[in-house]
């Protein structure tokens, strides 16, 4: 007979826990002797000397044996290893470091762009439409970059957009030069220089995405999330803040050859200490104290990892079998029970644990998690409302966004009337707001969710205040004859209390869909991107037939309240796909 149960903790072999065999009474097997008998060691041999004949039992034991076996030959019982890996130190912070580059490289346009349109006399039209190519090649790589980080790991795809991107940099020189202009070229150049620089950069977020889900605990997820996006947001402060600076010292054109070799550093420190895979078994696991998936510590013959029921989104696969009379044996006992651990084995891979092809795994465990896992594309993701209430914050939040990134120099300097230096100045506090609330808003969620409040709850009210807030400051904004004062406070607190929203839409992907984290957001973000490019392009247009801003600040408010609405319609915190 087989008893189903769901533990917090690993399951071990113990004959005082589990019904085996006899032979599992003999000393060795007993809890107090396991030490010597399990040592990392000794644990191969173990594997070979022991396996039970003429029972169902012992199919099961060498099953858990191949799992073991499969594990120290290939070197899976790293415990000592997890246990010294720091995630904060070797994930979150070299790429809150990297997403502070990455704004960085993009925000120096949005500085650059005032001495630059001068010169060549650009109106406010081609601006916007200069500002947006950005765009046009970071949508083209969210979803292939968190495809191939879901696929291949999110080291070796963020390497490469590190490098991309910053070579990318690069170009706004060449293609502004005197040779380019003379040919006449100067828009064609200008446009594909940026569409590179967003290819590098359209990985990145998607990556990140990818890095939390396999790296960072759920409990701590919010946190992580937020701390990284703190880099992301100070890479808009340091930009502001450094730009003005080098542009006035050395001219426009040290920007960018400046932030692009920059990224030759950061590239040589993300190669250093970005671990290559993620922690064995996923990260609850690996948080456990005594998780070590496939393998074992000196007090554990076996953990195999296994879906939960538990409010922690971690547990194990429980065996138990029994010799009792009246109990199920013989093979049909062992078919039930693998019918019900294969299920359970597949649901696992959800949180981590997803045995790769090549992997020398031979249980029918590994087999059972490989193999019964479905794939879920473009067309699975979008058959959810979940999905469609990320995809519509997403794209009311990167048009609102993108407008702020690359016009707010230009609405302090046209619409304000400061100088360059002033105008980058006060564009800076509303970042500097808005990387604090990031790390806040992070902690509040998880603090929320570990008191009991449900994942649901805390997504939707973080993300209804992130949006319902910035909308009462743009209506602000929208009033004519404002005083500088009072549009930098609207300014800030509209881009202060959007960051709540990286705890809201952002922290709801991995929710949702934790195994295809970087697939989602590159498919979300997608969208998000073709919002940004109509809203920078756009409020060009607008600009420059209204001369003014009130209408781009009037649209947005009300895409804010509208996103709202339908986010608490059809968000949930719950998985939706496995």
């Amino acid at each position: 007979m087989m008893q189903s149960s769901h533990l917090s903790s690993p399951c071990k072999y113990h004959a005082s826990t589990y019904h085996l065999p006899k032979i599992f009474s003999l000393p060795i097997f007993q809890s107090g002797s396991l030490t010597k008998f399990t040592s990392i060691q000794n644990v191969k041999k173990s594997c070979v000397a022991f396996s039970p004949k003429g029972h169902a039992a012992g199919d099961l034991w060498r099953g858990v044996r191949g799992h073991i076996c499969a594990a120290t030959s290939s070197g899976v019982l790293q415990s000592q290893e997890m246990k010294a890996a720091n995630p904060f130190l070797n994930v979150v912070l070299p790429t809150a470091i990297t997403l502070l580059l990455c704004n960085m490289d993009r925000i120096c346009l949005s500085v650059a762009i005032l001495p630059i349109s001068k010169e060549f006399a650009w109106p406010a039209s081609l601006q916007g439409v200069i500002q947006s190519a950005f765009l046009w090649g970071y949508m083209a790589t969210q979803f292939i970059g968190g495809s191939l980080a879901d696929k291949y790991g999110g080291k070796l795809v963020m390497a490469g957009g590190i490098a991309w991107f910053s070579l990318a940099s690069l170009l706004m020189p060449l293609a502004l030069s005197e040779p380019v202009v003379a040919a006449g070229y100067t828009i064609p150049a200008v446009l594909f220089a940026r569409c590179m620089v967003g290819l590098g950069e359209g990985v990145a977020l998607p990556t990140m995405n990818n890095l939390m889900a396999t790296h960072i605990p759920k409990a701590a997820r919010s946190r992580a999330l937020g701390l990284s996006f703190s880099g992301f947001h100070c890479g808009n402060l340091l930009g502001l803040i450094l730009s003005p600076i080098l542009l006035l010292q050395f001219g426009w054109r040290s920007l960018f050859l400046i932030f692009g070799f920059l990224g030759a550093p950061l590239l040589a420190l993300w190669m250093a200490t970005v671990p290559a895979t993620a922690p064995i078994g996923g990260p609850d696991k690996a948080a456990a104290p005594s998780s070590v998936i496939a393998g074992a510590t000196e007090s554990t013959v076996a953990e195999v990892p296994a879906a939960s029921t538990s409010s922690s989104g971690q547990g194990y696969i429980s065996f138990r079998w029994s010799t009792t009379k009246g109990s199920g044996s013989g093979e049909a006992g062992f078919r039930s029970v693998f019918a019900t651990t294969a299920t359970a084995a597949a649901e696992a891979a959800v949180d981590g644990f997803k045995p790769s092809s090549s992997s020398s795994f031979s249980s029918p465990l590994a087999a059972a998690a490989s193999v019964a896992l479905p794939e879920v594309g473009v067309k699975e993701l979008l058959s959810s409302t979940a999905t469609w209430a990320i995809i519509i914050v997403n794209i009311v939040n990167h048009w609102g966004y993108f407008i702020y990134l690359n016009w707010m120099p230009t609405y302090f300097n046209a619409a304000m009337g400061f100088d360059l230096r002033s105008s980058s100045f006060l564009s800076f506090l509303p970042w500097l707001v808005m990387a604090a609330g990031s790390s806040a808003a992070g902690l509040l969620a998880d603090t929320l969710i570990s008191k009991g409040h449900s994942v649901t709850t805390v997504r939707k009210s973080l993300q209804t205040v992130a949006f319902l807030i910035p909308a009462v400051a743009l209506l602000v904004l929208a009033q004519p004859g404002l005083s500088p004062g009072v549009a930098v406070a609207a300014m800030t607190v509209a881009l202060g209390t959007t960051s709540l929203g990286q705890a809201g839409f952002v922290a709801n992907m991995s929710d949702i869909a934790p195994r295809h984290a970087g697939k989602m957001f590159g498919l979300c973000n997608t969208f998000g991107s073709l919002s940004g490019i109509i809203g920078v392009t756009a409020v060009g247009f607008i600009v420059e037939a209204t001369k003014s801003f009130s209408t781009v600040f009037l649209m947005t408010a009300g895409m804010y309240i509208a996103a709202t609405i339908a986010w608490n319609l059809m968000c949930t915190g719950e998985k939706v796909f496995v």
